[in-house]
């Protein structure tokens, strides 16, 4: 359930990015039609498979590699309605929200975690506003970490002895105290990245991890 995501989708990334501008009673109307279709679709699912689904994902990727691709003005008007509904209807069925959001997104972050959001990923620590101390030290209490291992650097083209430093980094941080961290990627790995690289981090994280 991701209402900026499918906007970008349905009209390309420029123009959606132009439309609560142009013409806000439009891109209101192109959002309650995609999101009412959202919803009444999961709700079906969530009563269907009630007590079976652990986590479901209410996402979006709001964030660049350089800072937020929207203002809050804009995120609060047209897409944080969606997404509050969204994460109601999941705890509804008891369901954790999964919420992806590449990049800084650190702007959002109060408004996600207030709304309810419960895991948050993939925790690109390169980018402006996304250091992983602070971020444990504003939100470690309210929401689980998942990600966090870089992955356009270190995993791609460092040794695995730098993989090794960079998980325990990582769960020094965002597993501070031995909580709310699940160790992962902060995205995809990516083809080029060495096996060794990869089997260093998974064996990294059950040495390491064990001992935190």
């Amino acid at each position: 359930m991701a209402p900026f995501y499918m906007h970008n989708k349905l009209r390309g990334l420029e123009q959606s990015l132009l439309d609560p501008l142009e013409d806000p009673a439009f891109t209101h109307a192109l959002l309650e039609r995609i999101c009412d279709f959202l919803y009444a679709q999961h709700r079906r699912m969530f009563e269907a498979c009630d007590g079976l689904i652990d986590i479901a994902q209410v996402t979006d990727d709001l964030g660049s590699q350089t800072g937020p691709l929207i203002g809050m003005e804009t995120y609060e008007t047209f897409y944080a309605p969606h997404h509050a509904r969204f994460i109601a209807l999941c705890h509804e069925f008891g369901i954790k929200v999964f919420h992806h959001d590449d990049g800084s997104c650190r702007m959002f972050l109060p408004k996600l975690t207030a709304m309810g959001i419960d895991i948050l990923n993939p925790i690109q620590w390169t980018c402006p506003g996304m250091d992983r101390s602070e971020l444990k030290q504003a939100f470690g209490r309210k929401v689980c970490f998942h990600g966090g291992v870089e992955n356009q650097r270190i995993l791609p083209f460092g040794t695995p002895d730098d993989v090794r430093a960079e998980v325990c980094r990582c769960i020094d941080t965002l597993g501070q105290d031995g909580t709310g961290y699940i160790l992962a990627p902060c995205h995809n790995l990516q083809s080029i990245t060495p096996v060794a690289n990869i089997l260093a981090m998974y064996d990294e994280a059950w040495q390491y991890g064990r001992q935190s």
